[in-house]
């Protein structure tokens, strides 16, 4: 009797380990654009979301390709961000990257309504974050951004101890009731995610 209980537990405990894994797996987007995988996305309470429905996933394959999408009917601000190090876990604070070494991003984009991109500091949260403004773009447009062109935070920008990219939306277009962003490509100058 006790050798078939010892196998009915051992049973038990590999399906909880193998629901487990399941569960753990299923958290983790398998979409990645350029090496970056966590596109959150986020607004305040009054700002609706219209794209993506039901989730904070901001990635989408759309077209055989993998981009950043992103949909607000803005009252107050929408937002896609993702942590420079993609070893950042789902939920952790954004992992330090120094980015010294590197002078621009390069990034691919498509918005009907200019977008406020930030470099965040690491830990730093809301407020005024170092950061360019990109135009609005009917059709997709690349932008090589030096990283002396982020400007006015609270302090100086410092490449060695920056953590997340955020791109937000403060307002819809005049025309328009929603704002909407598509990122089709990302690239550091001398880093590698």
């Amino acid at each position: 009797m006790f050798r078939h209980t010892k196998f009915f537990f051992t049973g038990i405990a590999f399906a909880l380990y193998a629901c487990s894994i399941s569960i753990s797996a299923q958290t983790q987007s398998p979409l990645s654009l350029n090496g970056f995988s966590q596109w959150i996305t986020g607004h305040d309470e009054k700002t609706e979301q219209l794209f993506p429905l039901n989730t904070q996933e901001g990635l989408a394959r759309e077209k055989g390709k993998v981009v950043a999408h992103v949909k607000f009917n803005v009252k107050g601000y929408g937002e896609v961000s993702f942590p420079i190090d993609p070893k950042t876990l789902p939920g952790e604070e954004a992992r330090k990257v120094d980015l010294s070494k590197s002078k621009f991003i390069r990034v691919t984009y498509q918005a009907n309504q200019e977008v406020v991109l930030q470099l965040r500091q690491t830990g730093v949260h809301g407020g005024v974050q170092n950061h360019v403004v990109l135009p609005a773009s009917k059709k997709p447009t690349t932008r090589t951004i030096y990283f002396s062109e982020f400007k006015g935070g609270k302090t100086t920008l410092d490449l060695s101890d920056v953590a997340k990219f955020n791109f937000a939306f403060l307002s819809n277009p005049p025309q328009e009731s929603f704002a909407e962003l598509r990122v089709k490509a990302f690239y550091i100058d001398q880093y590698q995610p």
